[in-house]
């Protein structure tokens, strides 16, 4: 399944999949500080925070995942329709680790790992080159899924007051929204755009409840390329950061977003929530790929 685009930071194109579920039952977290939220809710509830692996297919062999840890079983948070387990390793051998560093070009992580594993996923193909595991799963049920969210005129105005839009006039703009399923949470993305150049001027996202309330948000303002070596994301842009999966985590307060926030310097994955006093929260996963070794 290929991911859906997000140029720059949040959503850009509408999304319809049904959610899919694990076993279990949601509980909430405790308040922490916003920069260290998601991984302290991780510690308290497994005891380890989430790294990042590979998705690799070595000549002759299927679709593997591979990490520099040997376990049982890891547990994967990946592309929704991926596989949610990789189970049985075997070490990576020299052949397949210089094969894996052919493929993935100047990636710092893989060129300086000697202790790669290869797990078995039960996948003929894989949509993406990275994903984040744990070895503990998260105690309890956690539900996956994008599905859309209609968003109203009306819902569309709140959002105008709120984050100082205009309401009337001409404006270049893009609105969505995604839940994991029906009744529930959900996130709306909000994108203003200089209707002259094209160029991104704004973006937020927007936490509402089953209801359509507006509980939370995050606005940020624009002035310059998002990351060295960027450029500016503009309306007509397809690339960008991708929305890779919406997770509903046992321990945590609202949905997670799974984001793959890579950039030309470095390959990246990250969690995006809010805390339970609604404050924006990050985790983020960094590869480095340029000048390694």
């Amino acid at each position: 399944m290929k991911a859906h685009t997000l140029s720059g930071m949040w959503l850009c194109t509408a999304i319809a999949i049904w959610a899919t579920s694990l076993p279990g039952s949601s509980a909430q977290g405790p308040e922490s500080t916003p920069d260290k939220y998601i991984e302290q809710i991780f510690r308290s509830q497994i005891g380890e925070v989430p790294r990042m692996g590979w998705f690799v297919r070595f000549t002759g062999t299927s679709a593997q995942f591979v990490a520099a840890e040997k376990h049982a079983t890891l547990v994967l948070y990946s592309t929704f329709g991926m596989p949610s387990t990789a189970t049985g390793y075997k070490p990576v051998s020299s052949d397949e680790h210089r094969e894996m560093k052919r493929y993935f070009g100047e990636a710092c992580e893989v060129e300086q790992s000697n202790a790669l594993a290869a797990y078995d996923i039960a996948a003929e193909l894989v949509p993406a080159e990275r994903a984040l595991y744990t070895v503990k799963k998260l105690p309890g049920e956690t539900r996956s899924g994008l599905i859309t969210i209609p968003l109203s005129t009306n819902e569309i105005s709140t959002v105008n007051r709120l984050l100082g839009w205009p309401q009337q006039g001409i404006s270049l703009r893009r609105d969505e929204a995604i839940a994991v399923r029906p009744n529930s949470f959900y996130y709306s993305f909000h994108r203003l755009y200089d209707p002259t150049s094209g160029e991104l001027r704004q973006e937020a996202i927007v936490l509402h409840d089953k209801n359509h309330g507006v509980l939370a948000h995050d606005l940020r303002t624009l002035d310059g390329p998002p990351c060295d070596g960027c450029g500016i994301p503009r309306y007509v842009d397809g690339g960008g950061y991708y929305l890779l999966n919406l997770f509903e985590f046992p321990g945590f307060s609202y949905p997670v977003l799974l984001l793959n926030t890579s950039t030309v310097e470095g390959r990246a994955l990250s969690l995006k929530t809010f805390t339970p006093a609604r404050k924006f929260a990050e985790f983020r996963m960094y590869e480095y790929v340029v000048h390694c070794g």
